[in-house]
């Protein structure tokens, strides 16, 4: 096993789950609905893309970390 690999594995889903708990839940972009309140739309989707980004690293990583033989 791969430690160097498996911590940064954990600390990509860490930083997607972060970006995630802080800056979107529960939150929306701007729009008629919320009056115009809230992040425009193109920093909404670039969080989003950076969440999963980073999740599919994370998950990559991981199973890069894992012994060859598996």
């Amino acid at each position: 096993m791969d430690i160097k690999l498996f911590f940064e594995g954990i600390g990509c889903l860490l930083i997607a789950y972060l970006t995630y708990r802080f800056m979107l839940k529960g939150r929306r972009p701007s729009s008629k609905e919320t009056n115009w309140n809230g992040m425009t739309g193109s920093n909404y989707v670039s969080l989003w893309g950076g969440v999963i980004v980073f999740a599919i690293l994370g998950i990559i990583f991981l199973l890069q970390s894992l012994p060859s033989h598996i």
